[in-house]
């Protein structure tokens, strides 16, 4: 067994060393916590996964509420649809004006997050 024979001073500011100490709460010591910090991080797959997490995460925030307001206004349009149609007062034109555009919106939102899920998928793929 390696005995860790070696010192490594580093200089901080009272903010930094309790920050790391937070963070080393979870260990068994501050040296442990730091070692397995530096073996995670120095990994480049990990670095790369952690980038394509990150990636994901602004992906999905960017589009989540987006989603939930078309997603909401369409199911809305086409209550109402149901509701005239059921009483013989489904105009034409509403589905003109109100139905079609709403569908073709939904349309374009969901073709933009495939592109952008496609991209953020293929740099997961070429970062393997």
């Amino acid at each position: 067994m390696n005995q860790r024979t070696k010192y490594f001073q580093l200089r901080l500011t009272p903010a930094e060393a309790e920050h790391i100490r937070e963070k080393a709460a979870y260990y068994s010591s501050v040296s442990h916590y730091i070692r397995s910090a530096i073996a995670e991080y120095s990994h480049v797959n990990a670095k790369q996964r952690l980038e394509l997490v990150n990636n994901l995460g602004a992906f999905y925030r960017k589009y989540q509420n987006e989603l939930s307001w078309i997603g909401s206004n369409l199911n809305q349009s086409v209550k109402r649809a149901n509701e005239l149609s059921v009483a013989g007062l489904l105009a034409p034109s509403y589905v003109q004006e109100v139905l079609i555009p709403q569908i073709q919106e939904t349309q374009r939102t969901l073709n933009e997050i495939k592109r952008g899920l496609n991209a953020v998928t293929q740099k997961a793929i070429k970062s393997k």
